[in-house]
């Protein structure tokens, strides 16, 4: 039977768009952690928090009997990637500010584009999409308005912060490609469970070997609120959402939309850190939203698998 292109997906929609607001708060928190633990320690709490989240439906996939052997081998490609990026990522922030870690941190869009195209066939259908090619033409150009479009480097970023965040990007990338790639036909609460399983061991022996483990009983009671709220939100929520997307509409689209992120960041990072944007800068945000809504839209020529 021949086979038509579908209609936009709500479900996973709405999942990536809740997963963009979770993440777009993210570097918000680690700016306000660098004053009081390091990027270590941060992760050595915030990941086996999230992972603990996830430990009650471990249990009921395994008394389903679908937490197989199997699962665990796939989830070691993508849970070993998310830790090296997770470390870099919990690191940039003291070294550069929110926004800017922010809007570079999406070159990983560029990346898994074009991964996907390699990976994975069904996204090639993408390559003959016109408002899939605006949508990416309009989003880069938005991002490297904004990335261009200050006139000198905040005070509180540095070189050493921007190659942190652009090797982050690298390994964003080969994050998703890699849970497509080995996790696409397993729940997504099940995968990101193991996943997150992973990497919060990894993210503990980190700790505990170069950070501070004691720090969190030395944190002030809104500080530790805090760690633990944004584990919540920028790991057990947006992750697990992101994966729904990814199920459903690819890698492609759901990394490109993700460009929209650095804009809500900015906006917030305004609000409470001052980092303020330029008119350019501003006006590039716009092209980058607009960038992102086209590449919604563009669901519609991926078909029914």
């Amino acid at each position: 039977m021949p086979q038509h292109p579908t209609r936009i997906n709500l479900t996973a929609t709405l999942a990536l768009l809740v997963s963009i607001l979770c993440w777009s708060v993210v570097p918000l928190f680690l700016k306000y952690f660098t004053k009081h633990i390091d990027g270590w320690t941060a992760n050595g709490y915030r990941y086996p928090f999230a992972a603990l989240l996830y430990i009650p439906w471990l249990f009921i996939f395994f008394r389903k009997g679908n937490l197989t052997p199997d699962v665990w081998k796939q989830a070691l490609l993508p849970a070993s990637i998310n830790l090296v990026g997770q470390s870099l990522w919990a690191w940039a922030p003291y070294f550069i500010n929110p926004a800017l870690q922010a809007f570079i941190v999406r070159l990983s869009v560029v990346w898994a584009v074009m991964g996907s195209f390699i990976l994975f066939s069904d996204e090639q259908q993408l390559l003959k999409s016109k408002r899939f090619w605006s949508g990416i033409l309009l989003a880069i150009t938005g991002f490297l308005g904004i990335v261009l479009g200050g006139s000198k480097l905040p005070a509180d970023s540095t070189l050493t912060g921007i190659i942190i965040i652009i090797l982050c990007s690298v390994f964003w990338a080969l994050y998703n490609l890699a849970v497509r790639r080995n996790m696409n036909s397993i729940d997504s609460r099940l995968a990101f469970g193991v996943i997150s399983l992973y990497t919060a061991i990894g993210c503990l022996i980190l700790m505990f070997i170069l950070g501070t483990p004691s720090a969190i009983f030395h944190l002030p009671a809104r500080v530790n609120f805090y760690l633990f709220l944004s584990a919540f939100i920028g790991i057990a929520t947006a992750h697990v959402l992101f994966y729904v997307a990814m199920k459903r509409i690819g890698v492609a689209i759901s990394t490109s939309v993700n460009l929209a992120s650095p804009f809500i960041t900015a906006i917030l990072s305004y609000m409470i850190f001052n980092e303020i944007l330029t008119g350019v800068q501003w006006g590039a945000g716009v092209l980058l939203a607009s960038g992102a809504i086209l590449l919604l839209w563009a669901q519609e020529k991926l078909k029914a698998i």
